[in-house]
């Protein structure tokens, strides 16, 4: 009777630890040599916004009709693409989280990019501010949201066809409603005793009413979206 043939069997490679040693150390060296580059900043991303602490916020304000009137997004300029909305470029926003600004109006520098004027002031009314201050709390970074400002259809003023060509100059006198205006908004309502000229910050309007004697402008935003883009907790 034939026997079986008997196959060797194959010698089992031994684990070089050793090797597996060096890889594992020279991993935990680039994985260190990343983390110190950041700092401890990066911890960040998963901290929620508490009050107190120091943060800087994207955000698009909206009026009534959704056009996008003054951004610190970018995106949202190139995809107006419409010369005659008055959309404003700024930088993004710092504020202290649930901490009142105290302030009547807030200037930030914008742009308009389908202008020449060149860096103006926009005016933010301080409640405007203090409600992204507050809405932040318990956001972390890179979260967004969408606010709505209660008060932003109570924001307006009537005044007669000659005020208003008086303020916004002979180039809006034609407008209808619907269309934007700009507006001046001074920082404090007393004329100083000193006769200095005060402080004035642009701000966009929209006409809400119009008859042959008066106009009607509304100068609220209802809508605000807001990104969380950096958050300081010590």
């Amino acid at each position: 009777m034939k026997g079986f043939r008997h196959q060797p069997s194959e010698k089992k490679e031994e684990t070089n630890w050793t090797k597996i040693g060096i890889v594992a150390v020279c991993v935990l060296m680039a994985v260190f040599m990343v983390v110190s580059m950041f700092g401890m900043s990066w911890l960040n991303i998963f901290t929620q916004a508490k009050p107190g602490n120091t943060a800087l916020v994207d955000f698009t304000f909206r009026d009534a009709q959704d056009r996008p009137v003054v951004t610190s997004v970018l995106s949202v300029i190139t995809k107006a693409q419409d010369p005659s909305v008055m959309t404003f470029k700024a930088n993004s926003l710092p504020v202290r989280v649930n901490v009142s600004s105290g302030e009547d109006l807030i200037p930030i520098q914008v742009v308009n990019p389908y202008n020449e004027y060149g860096v103006m002031e926009f005016g933010l009314f301080g409640p405007e501010v203090d409600m992204i201050s507050n809405s932040i709390a318990g956001m972390g970074v890179g979260d967004s949201k969408v606010l709505t400002y209660p008060y932003a259809g109570q924001m307006s003023r009537q005044m007669s066809i000659e005020q208003f060509v008086n303020i916004t100059g002979e180039s809006f006198a034609n407008v209808k409603k619907g269309d934007q205006v700009p507006l001046a908004f001074i920082d404090q309502p007393q004329i100083p005793l000193d006769n200095a000229t005060p402080t004035s910050y642009i701000r966009t309007a929209t006409v809400i009413d119009r008859d042959a004697a008066n106009i009607t402008l509304n100068y609220g935003y209802p809508t605000v979206e807001i990104t969380l883009t950096k958050l300081t907790t010590s």
